[in-house]
């Protein structure tokens, strides 16, 4: 689901576009997809439907993809603030925790998922550890350790 490898930091992008086209091409060096074109497809059609941006400089792009292999998110901190990405507060995007979901698994496991993080985005305690956070392994064990509790 959450891995050390599955951590982005600095990453140079300055579109929304280019942050999923990002998300897509690690996707597929990792195993998570057979088709990165696919994947972003999934991703853009989408963000078509409604922004996944929220606050605080927090989005959560999501796929569900015939093309994903298994449930795995990714995290990225962008070097620049994305400014096209519709959030709830009008801030520009930094931090992206983008969920793939293969299609077959697409039912209540996705929209827990996304609760979830979206919960633990309301906590400045977890924003603010992910924002500062400049190592993979350390923030690896703080996620998967924060998205296993109850809140």
């Amino acid at each position: 689901l959450f891995k050390e490898e599955y951590i982005f930091f600095d990453v140079n992008v300055n579109t929304k576009t280019e942050a999923l086209e990002f998300i897509s091409e690690q996707a597929l060096k990792l195993g998570l997809t057979d088709n990165k074109n696919e994947l972003l497809n999934d991703f853009m059609k989408r963000e078509e439907e409604f922004s996944t941006g929220l606050q605080d400089g927090f989005a959560i792009p999501h796929a569900k993809s015939s093309h994903a292999k298994k449930i795995a998110i990714i995290y990225v901190s962008c070097k620049k603030q994305i400014k096209e990405w519709e959030t709830l507060d009008d801030s520009f995007v930094t931090n992206l925790f983008a969920l793939i979901v293969p299609k077959q698994n697409a039912g209540n496991e996705h929209l827990m998922m996304i609760s979830k993080l979206a919960t633990n985005l309301l906590e400045d305690k977890f924003k603010n550890t992910v924002k500062s956070s400049k190592n993979k392994s350390e923030l690896a064990e703080y996620i998967i350790k924060t998205m296993k509790e109850d809140n």
